[in-house]
């Protein structure tokens, strides 16, 4: 069970001890239930006359419940107090984190809260477990690209960037590879906004804006830490692309996460924050982009055989058959039960290498990348399709929201 909740008063009669304890009961439920449903994240937001909890699961939110609107505040006060945060603050967004112990074992949360018109709204992200057990086939890699991500893991130094949205599953693919990594004579040293969760072995530290620890002046000093790998959750400044780039090129394998649509494009992005096309052209050894998709449910999902139409669009031959979503008890009715990435794998050749030291525009780029054999994103996603884990569709709009 979770963490007992506070005494409360002993007047039963008080309408406010009762909308505390209703509110309490009504928290402590919610996240045993996100649990047994896999939800990512927790909605507890006010609406005009009530409040309203949401679930997020495999990446959709579904309402779980309504409540009157006057017992809001006292969920919200709930939520801080088991993050620690203060109660008494309802004008200012504020950040917090708690774990619950169960016979399963512990469980890791983080809370964010934030004013609306109506009152607070608080979203709870249910932490990963077991971080130090995820690998690249958990997060569905294919062979293939755990072969490439694999190889340039093994370089001595370089910069490896992660690209995609948020939510995409690029936190999950750093811990993966951290894990591949993880050795007794290696230091490895973290930079995270905020920590998702403890890694055995690695030294993680957490993005402090209030007191002025950014990103910047953490890796800066990291420098000086004698590290063989970084891991820098977010570049998101030319500051921290430059150190980034100078730490790839002075010995240190340099991980990090980057906003762009494709893997070709951290090259663009680099660019754009201004650092010189020479300088990072020669650090970087590749680029991996990703994005979620709903997995089908195995119970029930239906074969079908494409259109011809579809056949030639997607280069498909006769015998190649799509899956499309049904529903059953196993899965809620929806149809799907988890979610699966599809990636692209760039490793950097010599002959692009040479192309982006010549400053040579993304066209071109894309040209020389495809001649290496570079997988993009959609084509990795079509062949999870004709392999049943997900819908063409899926695929379809994940990477067409991106342009992709």
């Amino acid at each position: 069970m979770n963490q007992p909740p506070p005494r409360v008063s002993r007047a039963p009669s008080s309408p406010r001890n009762s909308l505390d304890t209703n509110a309490q009961l009504i928290v402590d439920q919610v996240l045993e239930t996100a649990h047994a449903q896999r939800a990512s994240d927790i909605h507890i937001e006010p609406l005009a006359d009530r409040a309203v909890i949401r679930l997020r699961i495999d990446g959709r939110l579904h309402v779980l419940s309504y409540h009157p609107l006057d017992l809001l505040p006292q969920m919200i006060s709930r939520l801080k107090v088991l993050a620690r945060m203060d109660i008494s603050e309802k004008r200012l967004p504020q950040d917090g984190r708690f774990s619950t112990n169960t016979v399963e074992g512990p469980r890791d949360y983080r809370v964010a809260t934030v004013p609306m018109l109506e009152g607070e709204k608080a979203v709870v992200r249910v932490l990963m477990q077991n971080l130090s057990k995820l690998d690249f086939r958990r997060v569905g890699y294919t062979e293939r690209n755990i072969q490439l991500y694999e190889a340039l893991l093994n370089k001595p130094h370089g910069l490896l960037l992660h690209c995609g949205p948020t939510g995409s599953g690029k936190t999950t693919s750093l811990y993966a590879a951290i894990n591949y990594l993880r050795q007794d004579w290696r230091n490895i040293q973290t930079i995270e906004d905020p920590v998702e969760g403890r890694l055995e072995g690695v030294n993680q530290a957490q993005v402090n804006v209030d007191i002025g620890l950014t990103f910047a002046k953490l890796l800066r000093g990291f420098l000086r830490q004698d590290c063989d790998i970084i891991l820098v959750g977010e570049i998101r400044d030319p500051e921290t692309a430059a150190l980034a780039v100078q730490a790839s090129l002075t010995g240190h394998l340099v991980l990090g996460t980057i906003h762009t649509n494709s893997a070709i494009g951290a090259v663009a992005r680099l660019a754009e924050m201004g650092v010189p096309s020479f300088f990072f052209g020669t650090a970087l050894l590749g680029s991996i982009s990703q994005r979620l998709v709903r997995r089908l449910c195995k119970t029930c999902r239906r074969p079908y055989t494409p259109s011809q139409e579809m056949q030639q669009q997607y280069g498909l031959r006769p015998e190649h058959v799509f899956y499309a979503a049904v529903g059953c008890n196993e899965c809620n009715n929806s149809g799907f039960k988890g979610r699966v990435g599809i990636q692209e794998v760039l490793s950097i050749t010599p002959e692009l290498r040479d192309a982006i030291c010549k400053n040579m525009p993304e066209p071109e780029l894309n040209r020389l990348s495809l001649q290496s054999g570079f997988v993009n994103m959609f084509r990795d996603g079509l062949a999870k399709a004709v392999m049943g884990h997900t819908t063409i569709e899926d695929v379809y709009a994940a990477v067409r929201a991106d342009g992709t």
